[in-house]
C-alpha cells in the first residue's frame, strides 16, 4: 500500500495506508460457555509440556498474599483455562485465560496482556489468534473477562471504566509482575486501549509497550454523549440501556458514564499525556463506531516520540487474517523498540 506522514513533526506518526485482506477465520461466538471451573493443583506426576508450567485451576478460599503450604503455588501464576485471581477492588474475581512460558538460558522474557473491546468475550477472534502467535514465538499470554462480561459474575452496570482499570493492575501484578519479565506489551482494542494508556500513565513500571487496536479514549464523552439521541441518553442517565452502536449494541450504564469523567485523557496540550513507552496504534479507515481521527489525536498528545499510528481499510473489529497479521507486527515491533524497558530494573525508563 501506499505511505504517507500525518503530522510533518521530528515525532515518529506515520500511517500506513493498506488494504486489509482475507476472511474470518475465526469464529467467536463457538467459544466454549460455561461456569468457571475450581479444581486443585496438579500432582508431581502431572505432565507439561517443555518450557510451559503446568495447567491449575483456583484453590477455593486462597487469597492473594497466601498463605501458601510448602509446596503450593498461587494458581494465577501457573497456565490455564477460567483462572480465577480474586479483585481488589471488591468481593468477587477476575476470570482469565494464561499461558506462561519459562524462558530458555538468554532468552528474553516477554508477556502479552490483551485488553479485549467493551462487551467482548476473553474468547474471541483476535485473542484466539494472539495467543497461538504467542505460543509459536515463546511468550507468555494472558487474557481476562472485564468486570459484568463474559463469564465474570458481576452485574454490568456495576461495570466502570475504574473497576476494569484497578483489575488490569491487578492482574499485572499477580499474573505477570515485573521482576518475572523483561517485557510486558498489552495490546488493548476499543476501550481495552483507553484501559491500556491509564496503566502507562499511573503504573508506568507494569508495561513495556502499548499497541492500540481502534482505541477509543473518552468514547464516553466525545462519541456516546455527543452523538446519541437525547432520549436515548435519559434512560441511560436513569440506570442503563442496550445501545445501538456502529453494528453492534452495546449496554451502557450512568455508572459507566459518570465514572468514566475521572478518567478522560484526550483533552489538554499536546505532547504533555504521560505516555513514555513505544506505542503503536492501528485504525481502520472504515471504522464505524471510533473515528480514525482519534489515533491521530491521541498520537499527538503522548510524550514519546516513539508512537506510529497505522491506517488500514478495515472496519471497527479487526478479525480478519490482515488484521491478524498487522496486530503480530504492531507487538513484535513493541517488543524489539529500543524503549521498551526492562520491567526487572528499579532504575528503568
Amino acid at each position: 500500500g501506499s505511505t504517507r506522514t500525518i503530522m510533518s513533526t521530528t515525532r515518529r506518526v506515520t500511517a500506513f495506508v493498506a488494504a486489509s485482506c482475507g476472511l474470518l477465520l475465526l469464529d467467536a461466538a463457538a467459544a466454549y460457555q460455561g461456569a468457571p471451573r475450581r479444581l486443585t493443583l496438579p500432582s508431581r506426576s502431572t505432565h507439561v509440556a517443555p518450557g510451559r508450567r503446568p495447567t491449575t485451576r483456583v484453590v477455593p478460599g486462597m487469597s492473594i498474599d497466601g498463605p501458601y503450604l510448602m509446596n503450593e503455588i498461587p494458581p494465577w501464576k501457573l497456565s490455564g483455562m477460567n483462572l480465577e485471581l480474586p479483585s481488589k477492588a471488591g468481593d468477587d474475581r477476575i476470570i482469565f485465560d494464561a499461558e506462561h512460558v519459562t524462558p530458555r538460558p538468554g532468552e528474553e522474557s516477554v508477556a502479552v496482556v490483551f485488553l479485549q473491546s467493551l462487551a467482548l468475550p476473553k474468547i474471541n477472534a483476535m485473542s484466539t489468534s494472539l495467543k497461538s502467535w504467542c505460543r509459536n514465538n515463546r511468550y507468555s499470554f494472558v487474557v481476562a473477562d472485564y468486570h459484568g462480561i463474559g463469564r465474570s459474575r458481576a452485574d454490568i452496570e456495576t461495570a466502570t471504566i475504574s473497576r476494569w482499570f484497578a483489575d488490569t493492575v491487578t492482574l499485572l501484578e499477580s499474573v505477570v509482575p515485573r521482576r518475572d519479565y523483561d517485557k510486558v506489551i498489552l495490546c488493548g482494542a476499543g476501550v481495552g486501549g483507553w484501559i491500556a494508556c491509564l496503566v502507562a500513565i499511573r503504573r508506568p513500571e507494569l508495561v513495556g509497550g502499548i499497541v492500540g487496536l481502534a482505541a477509543d479514549p473518552d468514547f464516553t464523552e466525545e462519541l456516546l454523549l455527543k452523538r446519541l439521541p437525547d432520549d436515548v441518553i435519559d434512560r441511560i442517565m436513569n440506570g442503563m440501556d442496550l445501545v445501538l452502536w456502529g453494528e453492534k449494541t452495546y449496554p451502557i450504564s450512568r455508572a459507566l458514564i459518570e465514572d468514566a469523567r475521572e478518567h478522560l485523557i484526550m483533552q489538554g496540550p499536546a505532547f504533555e499525556l504521560p505516555i513514555r513507552c513505544p506505542l503503536r496504534l492501528l485504525h481502520g479507515l472504515f471504522d464505524e463506531e471510533v473515528p480514525y481521527e482519534t489515533a491521530i489525536r491521541l498520537a499527538n498528545r503522548v510524550e514519546t516520540d516513539d508512537v506510529l499510528v497505522s491506517l488500514s481499510r478495515s472496519k471497527h473489529y479487526m478479525d480478519d487474517i490482515g488484521d491478524f497479521k498487522w496486530t503480530r507486527a504492531a507487538i513484535q515491533d513493541c517488543i524489539d523498540a529500543v524503549w521498551s524497558y526492562d520491567l526487572r530494573s528499579p532504575g528503568s525508563g
